[in-house]
C-alpha cells in the first residue's frame, strides 16, 4: 500500500502535478489541500505518515491530530518558526530540512531586489504600462551594484551565495555573523567580517539572511535603521519579523532610507493593501524567493529521496536533531 504524504500548503493543481512528477508513485500517494480549511487539514493529517511543510505552520495541535505521522520534511530550511519541534520530539517524529535549491534561488532573488529597488523597477514598469514616461525622473537617486558596499547579515548557506554573486557585479561585500568564518572562505567570497554597527554604517545595501529566533526578532528596529547611512537600501528575504515594519515605514517616510525590497512580512499574507504600496522605492514580492520551477524540482526530488532513506532505514540527509 502506498505511503500517504501530505503537502501541507494549499497550492494550484499545476504545482501538485509538478510534485507528483518527482514522486515515485508506486511507493507514495500525495494528499493535497483543496480548500485549505482547518477541517480539511486535520482530516488529511489523520491519514498521513509523512508531512511536507513550508511556510504554513505545523503546530502541536496538528501533530497531536496526526496519529500515523512518522516523518516531517521541510521544503526549505526555516523550520524554527514553522514546526513545533517540541511536539515532534515528544512523539519521536523525525524532521529533516531541504536546503538544496533554496540558497541559489533566494540569493538570486535578493540580488534581483537590490537591482529592482535601485532602479525603481516596479514603479517605472507600472507607470509605463499606464502611459507615463520616467526616463529622467530617477537619475539623481537610482543606484547600481557596481562599486557599492553590500552588507550581508548572516553568512550561512544563502548569505554565501549572495556574496558569491556580488563578485560578478564588482560590488564590495562585508558580513556580520555570530559564527567565525574561515579566512579561506572569506577570501573565496571576497568578503570581510564587520561588527553589526560597522556594517550598518558602511553599507549602501543591507541584505538579511538569518533565521527567525528570539535574538533576531526585530533585529532591524528604529535604532538599527537610524544607524544606516542615508540612502541605504534594505533587502529582506529572511523572515518578516526580523524587521520592525512600523520602524521601516517611518524610515521610508522620512526619506532616510533609499528604499526596500521585501519578500517577507510580519504577517503573511498581509491583511488588506500593503502600507508599503505608496513608496516608489519599494519592491514587494509574496514570499516566493526560492519559488522557481527549477528550485522546486530540485527540492522535491531530494524530499522523496529522503523519504526513501527513512523507509529503507538509512541515514537522513540534513536531519534536525530534536534532542
Amino acid at each position: 500500500m502506498a505511503i500517504k504524504v501530505l503537502y501541507l500548503i494549499k497550492a494550484e493543481q499545476d504545482f501538485y502535478d509538478l510534485i507528483r512528477s518527482t514522486m515515485p508513485q508506486d511507493r507514495y500517494q500525495l494528499l493535497t489541500l483543496e480548500d485549505g480549511s482547518e477541517d480539511e487539514c486535520r482530516r488529511l493529517l489523520a491519514e498521513a505518515e509523512v508531512a511536507i511543510v513550508g511556510g504554513a505552520r505545523l503546530s502541536a495541535e496538528d501533530i497531536n491530530a496526526s496519529p500515523k505521522l512518522r516523518l516531517v520534511l521541510h521544503q526549505g530550511v526555516g523550520y524554527h518558526d514553522t514546526v513545533d519541534t517540541g511536539a515532534l520530539m515528544r512523539r519521536q517524529i523525525r524532521l529533516a530540512v531541504t536546503p538544496q535549491g533554496t540558497s541559489e534561488g533566494v540569493a538570486e532573488h535578493a540580488v534581483m531586489l537590490m537591482l529592482a529597488v535601485g532602479r525603481r523597477l516596479a514603479f517605472c514598469d507600472s507607470e509605463l504600462r499606464a502611459g507615463r514616461w520616467h526616463s529622467n525622473t530617477f537619475r539623481a537617486t537610482a543606484r547600481q551594484l557596481m562599486g557599492a558596499t553590500v552588507g550581508i547579515i548572516g553568512l550561512g548557506r544563502i548569505g554565501r551565495q549572495v556574496a558569491r554573486r556580488l563578485i560578478g557585479f564588482e560590488a564590495r561585500s562585508i558580513y556580520h555573523d555570530i559564527l567565525d568564518m574561515p579566512a579561506a572562505l572569506e577570501a573565496e567570497l571576497a568578503t570581510e567580517r564587520a561588527s553589526l554597527p560597522d556594517l550598518l554604517a558602511r553599507s549602501d545595501f543591507v541584505t538579511l539572511h538569518v533565521p527567525l529566533t528570539d535574538s533576531t526578532l526585530h533585529m532591524i528596529d528604529a535604532e538599527a535603521l537610524a544607524a544606516m547611512r542615508p540612502g541605504t537600501v534594505l533587502i529582506n528575504c529572511a523572515r518578516g519579523p526580523v524587521v520592525s515594519e512600523p520602524a521601516l515605514l517611518d524610515a521610508l517616510r522620512s526619506g532616510h532610507l533609499g528604499g526596500a525590497g521585501l519578500d517577507v512580512f510580519e504577517v503573511e499574507p498581509p491583511p488588506g493593501p500593503s502600507p508599503f504600496a505608496p513608496f516608489n522605492n519599494v519592491v514587494l514580492t509574496p514570499h516566493h524567493a526560492p519559488g522557481t520551477r527549477d528550485t522546486m524540482l530540485i527540492k522535491f526530488r531530494e524530499i522523496f529521496a529522503n523519504a526513501d532513506r527513512f523507509y529503507a532505514g538509512e541515514r537522513l540527509i540534513n536531519e534536525i536533531s530534536l534532542s
